[in-house]
């Protein structure tokens, strides 16, 4: 039993006016059939129905023949027609991501997108990790083996991994560069979920569950960039300055405002 209503939906998602699909079903049910007889069933002006007829037939969907002075209309292969229709997309969206990725946007800043869930937060870390090239830099209490797979294809890749965390964390398997100030004694669970990302100076995420809210961003812009590579940059530094000079490090280089 054909589902009519979900027949006609489906149509319509690849391109077919509403009385488009109507017709076009109209002919699949009873091949062979005429202008008049088709508006007859579906209680359409016969007008309409010709002009229906007449953008399938361009579209090489029907077919038309004369019998008697009258002309009847039947469907194309289905198969031939949809086989081919799925050729044309899948071109026809290949020639646009590559020519539209060579849209210029000269003299535009890169524009900031709102992240509002964890899930988010990971889908986009997840779609940045696969397009580094050459260093990631890293701050979060997020567990990175949730991205093993991920993590041993930028190894493969030779790709620079530099993480750093105020929590202990262990991702020597996952080959990434951890440094870890501790001075703190955080725990993950002491601490708001935080993630701070940045490759090779082209993209970069920041996002926090600060009092409650997960709060997100994700930018191609070069400032924002920039602005978390040094400070993840600088916490290693404060890091190793700990190490080689005792946590007293930290009054030494306190200012005050």
């Amino acid at each position: 039993m054909v589902e009519n209503e979900k027949v006609l939906e489906n149509l319509e998602k690849i391109g077919f006016g509403r009385k488009e699909a109507e017709v076009f079903l109209e002919l699949i049910k009873n091949p062979g059939t005429n202008g008049s007889q088709i508006a007859k069933t579906l209680g359409y002006p016969r007008t309409t129905v010709y002009q229906n007829l007449d953008i399938l037939q361009k579209k090489g969907y029907i077919n038309s023949y004369l019998d008697k002075e009258i002309t009847f209309y039947e469907t194309m292969n289905l198969n031939e027609i949809f086989e081919n229709y799925q050729k044309n997309v899948v071109n026809a969206t290949q020639f646009l991501k590559d020519e539209l990725n060579k849209v210029s946007v000269n003299g535009k800043q890169k524009q900031f997108y709102n992240l509002n869930s964890f899930e988010d937060i990971k889908d986009r870390f997840k779609s940045i990790l696969k397009k580094a090239e050459k260093v990631v830099y890293i701050n979060t209490n997020l567990d990175l083996f949730e991205f093993e797979k991920d993590f041993q294809s930028l190894k493969e890749r030779g790709v620079r991994v530099i993480f750093f965390s105020f929590n202990k964390f262990d991702y020597t398997n996952l080959g990434v560069e951890t440094y870890i100030r501790d001075s703190f004694n955080l725990n993950v669970t002491d601490s708001e979920k935080r993630i701070m990302v940045a490759i090779d100076s082209t993209a970069a995420i920041i996002g926090s569950d600060y009092e409650g809210g997960v709060c997100g961003t994700y930018s191609e812009n070069r400032l924002l960039i920039n602005i978390v590579i040094e400070h993840i940059k600088n916490d290693i530094h404060l890091m190793k300055l700990e190490e080689r000079f005792g946590k007293d490090i930290n009054k030494i280089i306190t200012l005050d405002f």
